[in-house]
């Protein structure tokens, strides 16, 4: 599921009240599909019991 530029503008919009421009939507949607994409790599190794910094060190590693 790939994110969509309108959602981020309407996100932006509804959550944070900022309107953002076309551009700047489709730049922020391919970051925050190769953001959403680390989080589920590093979700998966990963479990319920870890201490809540291990998710933190997990992510740093595995970023792009």
């Amino acid at each position: 599921m790939s994110i969509n530029p309108g959602f981020v503008r309407d996100a932006a919009k509804v959550l944070q009240q900022v309107d953002l421009s076309a551009n700047r939507a489709a730049e922020l949607a391919i970051e925050i599909e190769r953001l959403n994409e680390t989080v589920r790599r590093a979700s998966a190794s990963l479990t319920f019991d870890d201490e809540p910094a291990t998710f933190a060190s997990t992510l740093e590693r595995r970023a792009p």
